[in-house]
């Protein structure tokens, strides 16, 4: 069935409807797949990331408001110059789909700040002066007493409003996208929100069969181990695991040992004060909570990457200094690894003597505070923190070496020295450094997934660093096509291939097989990486740091990943030259066009 997109040209405010290519549906699936489809085809390299012309694009394949979904957004980044996805967790693509589109497309930039209702086929743009300046959370609200609880929110907060690059888009005052950069896209569009409702039931071909293959996830939820500390702890299930790998570092990726190591632990934060789920509706996991403070309100639980990031590596000792600056970033619209980064960057910057700019020092809370709540308000002169990590290096004379980057995009929460597999995805992401790209957390696991065996004595082993990433590369990418939630499918490891393949076949009424489900996973990635070849991706490295500067302490003392060695089978497995570029032959054997 043709994917249906909804299409917004802020400059005049025309809105249109349009039917994708039916071969788009067949070769891509949806979701991200089609967006990554849309940018190559209408976001030629000439279009910078903050013109009017780039797209920014939301997208929910066909599982979304069928089953436990999520919204991607895609778009070129400001902060790399090349592709960006980005996810979060709720119901706002779910509503999109019941709205009866697949992908909405905003296009050029609104005169005035606005704010867009979607009602099915009703489509508003309003003014937003009354929304202007107000947090995440704040908008979702007066939002929803304005139009009702059946809408689902997305916004910028005040970060993006005052231009900084790695502002991230909010979905429901809860739920940052991840990584950042499309904030900024859509602040320089003046969108400030986008609230949709959906009343229709999206379709699904076989009822029964799609509610059996349910009724599966959820007794094998039921009986997990893994799931179980997932509603415990969310993703700081992994913590523990990073700890003894010695993933975590201090003071920018220096050291490994933290005397408050135990202070800030996962159990720490765990039992710091009363939660409540947060999950999405209908989840068995419920992999969100949230605190609940006196008042009744809520308090995001912060995931891994903040607990890394402001934890060990800007060195803030208490649970309750990570609570505060992750749902500062939240309500700000911040992204929490960007953010970490640059304030830990800045940290050595001061302590090598190379800035005299501010007062953060390691371990600051108030330091910590006072930059992020600037961040959040405009600045006649711009703060240096706004431009992100990527971009700051070039400011600050051979502090490239140390600064927490690949391909300008931040390093999120695991030290690649102590875990290679992590350094080969960081380095390779289309996205830039970015190992959530592929939601490549099985390293981190105890036991891998059943589906993934590593005998090397199976004939269907995946075994090896390369092979096994390029296995989440191509699943996480059809997952995301797909709209299903990639926390509950790779984050936590509960849902398998022959999973998605029957929610697939329930839902579109053909037959869908694992060979099918990793083709369109490969095509998507294989475009994504000639699309970061368009834009002028940088060649695959990490900093200098992590891969020459070993750490002298911990369990990964004196480990470096061995990227050279790594790299060559990586290209290989996926058919690409020497460089790490599709050929076009490869292109046209996966059934991939790219406008000249």
């Amino acid at each position: 069935m043709p994917l249906q997109a909804l299409q917004i040209v802020l400059t005049d405010q025309r809105v249109m409807t349009e039917q994708l290519p039916a071969d788009v549906e067949h070769h891509f699936l949806g979701g991200r797949g089609a967006a990554a489809w849309l940018l190559a085809q209408r976001v030629p390299a000439k279009i910078g990331p903050l013109a009017p012309a780039n797209l920014l694009i939301f997208s929910a394949g066909p599982l979304a408001g069928v089953t436990f979904s999520g919204i991607t957004v895609t778009t070129r980044s400001p902060i790399t110059n090349s592709i960006s996805h980005g996810w979060a967790s709720g119901r706002w693509g779910a509503n999109l789909r019941r709205a009866g589109h697949d992908l909405l497309i905003l296009d050029g930039q609104s005169p005035d700040w606005c704010w867009i209702r979607i009602d099915g086929s009703q489509v508003d743009i309003h003014p937003a002066t009354h929304l202007i300046g107000l947090d995440t959370q704040a908008t979702n609200q007066t939002l929803r007493r304005e139009l009702g609880d059946e809408y689902a929110v997305v916004c910028v907060g005040p970060a993006a409003e005052a231009g900084v690059s790695y502002s991230a888009i909010v979905a429901e005052g809860a739920f940052a996208v991840e990584p950042a950069g499309a904030g900024a896209v859509m602040a320089r569009k003046r969108v400030k929100a986008i609230a949709v409702r959906g009343t229709n039931a999206c379709p699904v071909a076989d009822r029964q069969r799609l509610d059996t293959a349910l009724a599966g996830i959820a007794r094998r939820i039921a009986a997990s181990d893994v799931a179980a500390d997932f509603r415990q702890y969310g993703s700081l299930y992994y913590a523990q695991r990073a700890e003894e790998l010695g993933a975590f570092s201090v003071r920018n990726g220096q050291a490994h040992t933290v005397p408050h190591a135990s202070a800030i632990s996962r159990t720490a934060l765990a039992q710091r004060g009363r939660r409540e789920p947060r999950g999405c509706d209908g989840c068995p996991l419920a992999c969100h909570s949230a605190y609940i403070r006196k008042n009744g309100e809520p308090i995001a639980y912060p995931d891994l990457e903040a607990l890394a990031g402001f934890g060990w590596s800007c060195g803030l000792t208490t649970p309750d200094a990570i609570i505060l600056v992750n749902d500062l970033c939240l309500r700000l619209g911040l992204d929490v690894t960007e953010t970490s980064a640059a304030l830990a960057f800045m940290m050595e910057c001061r302590e090598r003597g190379l800035s005299n700019v501010g007062n953060l020092t390691w371990g600051d809370l108030d330091a910590v505070v006072g930059a992020i709540r600037r961040l959040g308000q405009r600045q006649e002169k711009r703060d240096i923190l706004s431009l992100g990590v990527g971009e700051m290096q070039e400011v600050y004379y051979g502090s490239n070496v140390f600064a927490p980057q690949a391909r300008q995009l931040a390093l999120p929460a695991i030290d690649p020295r102590a875990v290679p597999e992590i350094a080969l995805a960081d380095a390779t992401a289309p996205i830039g450094g970015d190992y959530r790209y592929a939601m490549f957390y099985e390293p981190l696991l105890a036991e891998p997934p059943v589906w993934l065996p590593n005998d090397p004595n199976n004939p269907n082993t995946i075994h090896g660093g390369a092979p096994r990433l390029i296995w989440h590369e191509r699943f996480a990418a059809a997952v995301d096509a797909a709209g299903l939630c990639r926390r509950l499918a790779l984050l936590a490891y509960q849902i398998a291939p022959a999973d998605l393949n029957e929610l697939l076949s329930a839902t579109l009424g053909r037959t869908f097989t694992s060979v099918d489900v990793a083709k369109i996973g490969e095509r998507i990635v294989t475009l994504e990486r000639a699309l970061a070849i368009r834009y002028g991706v940088g060649r695959d490295t990490l900093p200098h740091r992590w891969t020459e500067e070993p750490l002298e302490d911990g369990p990964a003392a004196g480990k470096l990943p061995m990227l050279e060695e790594m790299l060559p089978e990586y290209y290989r497995r996926h058919g690409w030259d020497e460089h790490g570029q599709p050929s076009p032959a490869r292109l046209a054997e996966l059934g991939i066009t790219l406008p000249d």
